[in-house]
């Protein structure tokens, strides 16, 4: 079973959602009515992350996540230590299929 993440968008201020996963993607989702239809849904393929970073701002874990195409998202991710471990799993494994 693939895990779920609760998760938040950080983009024009907090945008609360999560993170759903398989085996090639993770999927961030809003069922918000007011968000953009670019920000309802954000597919981002392991084999397209190009860079990954962690901090914590005001003791919430903060993950940024670019893409190969340049575009950058950044999370406030809860269970913070399992998505980032499970994150580089998958990055690697897609790094070593390419």
């Amino acid at each position: 079973m693939n895990p779920y993440f609760v998760a938040s968008i950080i983009r024009e201020g907090v945008l609360g959602g999560g993170i759903s996963t398989d085996e090639e993607k993770m999927t961030y989702h809003t069922n918000k009515l007011t968000v953009s239809p670019e920000l309802k849904r954000i597919e981002m393929r392991y084999a397209d992350i190009s860079e990954i970073s962690f901090q914590r701002r005001f003791l919430f874990p903060v993950f940024s996540i670019r893409l190969k195409d340049n575009r950058e998202y950044r999370f406030i991710v809860f269970g913070s230590k399992r998505f980032r471990s499970f994150l580089k799993e998958r990055v690697k494994t897609a790094a070593m299929d390419v």
